[in-house]
C-alpha cells in the first residue's frame, strides 16, 4: 500500500454524523441528543446548557423546536426559580435519545472497524496507551471516533487499575500514553523520568456518587444518612485502589470512614461497586459518578460536589515511546474539544486547568 500513490493518506479522515427527522424537519443531531442528555441527568435546562457552554436562551429554544418537530413534547418543565424550575425528559423523549444513541453507537462502531481494515498498511504504527478502567467505556467511544480520523493508525490499549499499570511502565512495560485516575502514578512516573511534567495534561474529572438498587424505596438521600447506614450492606472500592482512595478521603472528612469500614464489602474498583449493588449483595455503594450516570438497575442516591472531592483525571506522553509523533496526536485528540464532549456524555466533568 505504502507503494501506491493513490494510497489512503494520512491526512484523510472519514466524518459520521447521525440525524432523526420527523416529516422532514430535522429533530435530533449531535448536539441536541447532547443537550437532551444534560437535561436527563441534570434535570435542568440550564444546567445542561452551562455543560455545554451555551446560553440558556439558545438550550430553550432548541427545547422547543425539538418539541415541535417531534409533535409532542420530548422535554417537560416545571416552573419556579430564574429559570423556569426543572426539566426532565418524557418518556418519548428517553426512548428518542436511546435510540439515537444506540443508533449511532452501532454506526461509529461499525465504521471504526471496517475502515482500518480496508486502508491499514500491515506495518501500521501502532500506539499502546496503559488507561485506568475506569475510562473504558468512554475510551472506547473516542477510539472509536478517533480510528474515523486516523485509520491508517493503530491504538492498543491496557485498562487496569492506575497504581498497576504505573508498577508495569515503572518495570518496564512499553506503553507510549499513560492515562491515569490518580495524580500520584503519575507523579511516580514524573519522579522516575518516565514522564516530563510538560507533557502532562489535564483529560477529565469525575465526581463521588452514592448508588442503590432502582426498586428500593430512598433511604439515603445525602451524604449525612451514610451515618446510619450500619444497618445496611455498604460496598467500597478497595483503599488501595484510586477509587478506594478517594472514598476514605471524603468519608473521613464526614466521620465515617472507620465506622463503614468495619462492615464494608471491599471490591476491587467502581464497576464492581456497581456489580455490588444490582446484584443485591450491598443495599449502598459508592462508585465513580461517570460509572453510576449509566448502571443500569441502580439509582443515584447523592452525588458528591465537585468541591468536596476533587478526582481528576491526566494524560501524559512517555518519554521513551516508539511512537512519539502517532502518540502525541492521539493525545491532542484525547484533550480536544471534540473529545471532551464526549467525557461529558459519559458522566464525566471538564478538565479544569490548574
Amino acid at each position: 500500500m505504502s507503494d501506491d500513490p493513490h494510497a489512503w493518506g494520512g491526512d484523510w479522515s472519514v466524518g459520521l454524523r447521525v440525524w432523526v427527522e420527523r416529516a422532514g424537519r430535522a429533530l435530533l443531531g449531535p448536539g441536541r441528543a447532547e443537550l437532551l442528555a444534560g437535561i436527563d441527568r441534570c434535570h435542568s435546562i440550564s444546567a445542561a446548557a452551562r455543560a455545554m457552554g451555551m446560553s440558556y436562551r439558545r438550550a430553550w429554544l432548541l427545547v422547543q423546536d425539538i418539541n415541535t418537530a417531534a409533535g409532542e413534547p420530548l422535554v417537560v418543565t416545571a416552573t419556579g426559580g430564574s429559570h423556569g424550575g426543572g426539566a426532565r425528559l418524557t418518556p418519548l423523549g428517553r426512548q428518542a435519545l436511546t435510540i439515537y444513541e444506540q443508533l449511532q453507537g452501532h454506526l461509529l462502531q461499525t465504521a471504526s472497524g471496517l475502515l482500518p481494515r480496508l486502508v491499514q498498511a500491515p506495518d501500521a504504527p501502532t500506539v499502546h496507551v496503559a488507561a485506568a478502567v475506569s475510562l473504558e467505556e468512554v475510551l472506547g467511544q473516542l477510539l472509536a471516533e478517533y480510528a474515523l480520523r486516523r485509520p491508517t493508525v493503530r491504538v492498543r490499549v491496557i485498562f487496569g487499575a492506575s497504581d498497576e499499570l504505573a508498577d508495569h511502565l515503572l518495570a518496564g512495560a512499553p506503553a507510549d500514553l499513560f492515562l491515569s485516575a490518580d495524580s500520584p502514578q503519575m507523579d511516580r512516573l514524573e519522579a522516575s523520568g518516565l514522564v516530563e511534567r510538560s507533557a502532562r495534561r489535564p483529560l477529565a474529572e469525575n465526581s463521588l456518587a452514592a448508588i442503590g438498587p432502582a426498586g428500593q424505596a430512598p433511604s439515603i438521600r445525602r451524604p449525612t444518612d451514610l451515618a446510619r447506614a450500619s444497618t445496611l450492606r455498604v460496598a467500597l472500592a478497595d483503599p488501595a485502589s484510586p477509587l478506594g482512595s478517594y472514598t476514605r478521603t471524603y468519608l473521613e472528612k464526614l466521620g465515617l470512614y472507620s465506622s463503614l469500614m468495619s462492615s464494608a464489602a471491599l471490591v476491587d474498583n467502581s464497576r464492581a461497586v456497581v456489580a455490588a449493588v444490582r446484584s443485591g449483595q450491598a443495599d449502598v455503594g459508592l462508585a465513580y459518578g461517570s460509572d453510576a450516570a449509566r448502571a443500569d438497575g441502580c439509582r443515584v442516591l447523592f452525588r458528591v460536589p465537585p468541591r468536596s472531592l476533587s478526582i481528576r483525571y491526566a494524560a501524559a506522553l512517555i518519554g521513551q515511546s516508539d511512537q512519539p509523533e502517532q502518540a502525541r496526536a492521539l493525545l491532542d485528540f484525547l484533550t480536544s474539544v471534540p473529545a471532551a464532549r464526549r467525557f461529558r456524555r459519559c458522566g464525566f466533568l471538564p478538565a479544569v486547568r490548574r
